[in-house]
């Protein structure tokens, strides 16, 4: 059962009806006064109304063979199911429809409307007769507005799309259209979500604040990651993805928002550890591979289809194509730092005696073009020879000589590796003079998909520093980072146990430069 976005926030200065355009509305109630009454409110609110009074399905059904219908007002009594069937079935025929409840109680519930597409719900009070038409009549001419910018209709130009959680923002950052899957992960109905400011339902204010910057700020294709509220109990995390949608005027301009919901595909804490030989990370994310290979075909399809048609306004199709291209490259280069981390949760090798300096010496040879573009300083001390996996090793070296050298802000890039003796541990240090991380962000760093800058500063995914605690766990080790803003950080690699077969440590942080 498909949904079409509706619920639009108030437009202003624009007025989408065509002349003579009349509404047609039906009114579906069993008690007939109030249908009346109700019929005679939306005429004298607005002469565009044409009201369609209806008693049972059967009389809905024939009004909807006569003619398109904006909206469906219901008092559906206990037959809330079926009048919401009827409801999606009208939205078939006509995607901007709305379909609004006029009830005299509290049925049907706020979770029984969730994912039923109810735009709107007022009681059925004196006062209700009265603010109920004007509310309709704005939300039909905004429906009406982006169904002129989208012929298919909203819903089915981005559900049909994207079967993942979506919604469309306004430029001041207010919701304005929801789809079936968004109101399923919040477990809210679309009549409590539309008009409500999207950063609200992030948590951490952090988030909320960058949010809002974001959206107000340059319309370009922007990631963002966070934990979002869901009636104030559980906190998935989500990768929210946003493109422009241009308008002829500044208050038509809109962000369409696409939440990839991550929360049952990985693990930002404590890796769980095996039993039985294969992990629980290693099972989620070998799933998350498998259930990210449908929806790249469908953009990858999608996009094909949007490039080659012959529409009057073939810009914004190639457009949309190419944006949508764009996220179906973002998507796999995801599906790849995910089979990452899986693959070293996999390899099963022997860790074997490792001088640390030569595993360093090869990272930074795969580095050399960037090392030598950015003009940076390696100083390297000598570090020990411990029992782990040489390519991991590698690997994690990499990642973090890769960051030194893409977060320098305007600094030529200084590094400085090097090892020391903390108790009974072995203590690696990477330290850079970069942009340094802000106390708030140290604890959100080495999770899967956490990008603290926007793409266009930094690019990349967020997967390198979460592929590096993998790998320092699985040798038996632990990662941390010190930092400080405008400074520097300083990478931590610690281990102490099985992993330590160390020669010529010295105890504080120095030793012999190479």
């Amino acid at each position: 059962m498909q949904y079409a976005f509706s619920g639009l926030v108030k437009t202003s200065k624009v007025s989408c009806k065509p002349l003579n355009y009349k509404y047609r509305i039906i009114i579906f109630d069993e008690e007939r006064n109030d249908r009346g009454l109700l019929a005679l409110a939306l005429r004298s609110s607005d002469s565009g109304f044409e009201i369609l009074e209806a008693s049972s399905a059967l009389e809905i059904a024939q009004h909807v063979s006569a003619g398109p219908v904006d909206a469906l007002v219901a008092d559906p009594g206990r037959s809330f199911v079926e009048v919401a069937l009827l409801a999606s079935q009208i939205r078939r025929r006509s995607p901007h429809s709305l379909f609004w409840l006029f009830t005299a109680d509290a049925l049907p519930s706020v979770l029984e409307c969730v994912g039923c597409g109810v735009d709107g719900r007022t009681n059925k009070t004196s006062a209700g007769f009265l603010t109920m038409p004007i509310a309709l009549g704005e939300r039909l001419r905004a429906a009406r507005e982006l169904h002129g910018r989208f012929p298919l209709g909203p819903g089915t130009m981005l559900t049909g799309v994207f079967s993942v959680p979506a919604c469309l923002l306004s430029n001041d950052g207010r919701i304005a259209a929801v789809n079936r899957e968004f109101e399923e992960l919040f477990k809210r109905a679309r009549y409590e979500l539309v008009e409500g400011l999207f950063d609200q339902l992030l948590v951490e204010p952090g988030g909320q604040e960058e949010c809002r910057r974001r959206v107000s700020g340059v319309r370009e294709r922007w990631e963002f990651s966070g934990t979002v509220s869901v009636n104030g109990e559980e906190r998935p995390l989500v990768v929210l993805t946003a493109t422009p949608i241009d308008g002829q005027t500044s208050a038509q301009a809109l962000w369409a928002v696409q939440l990839f919901d991550i929360t049952r595909w990985i693990s930002v804490g404590p890796s769980p550890q095996p039993t039985g030989g294969e992990s629980e990370l290693d099972n989620l994310l070998f799933a998350v591979s498998h259930d990210l290979q449908a929806p790249l075909n469908s953009l990858a399809s999608h996009a094909k289809t949007l490039a080659v048609t012959d529409a009057p306004d073939g810009l914004e199709a190639r457009l949309a194509a190419r944006e949508i291209g764009a996220l179906t490259a973002r998507m796999q280069l995801m599906l790849d730092g995910m089979l990452q981390i899986a693959s070293v949760r996999a390899d099963q090798r022997e860790p074997e005696l490792v001088n640390l300096d030569g595993a360093l010496q090869d990272a930074m040879e795969n580095l050399r073009s960037e090392i030598e573009q950015t003009s940076a300083t390696i100083e390297r001390h000598t570090l020990p020879a411990l029992i782990v996996n040489r390519q991991q090793m590698v690997q994690v070296f990499q990642n973090l000589l890769a960051n030194a050298l893409k977060f320098r802000g305007n600094k030529i890039p200084r590094v400085r590796i090097s090892a020391e003796k903390n108790g009974d541990a072995v203590r690696i240090l990477v330290e850079d003079n970069g942009i340094g991380i802000e106390p708030r962000d140290v604890g959100r760093i080495f999770g899967m998909f956490q990008r603290l800058h926007n793409e266009r500063e930094y690019p990349g995914i967020g997967v390198g520093l979460a592929i590096c605690r993998q790998i320092v766990r699985a040798n038996g080790g632990e990662i941390l980072v010190e930092s400080t803003p405008g400074r520097g950080s300083c990478f931590i690699i610690e281990f102490k146990g099985a992993a330590l077969r160390t020669t010529g440590i010295r105890s504080a942080r120095g030793g012999v430069q190479n």
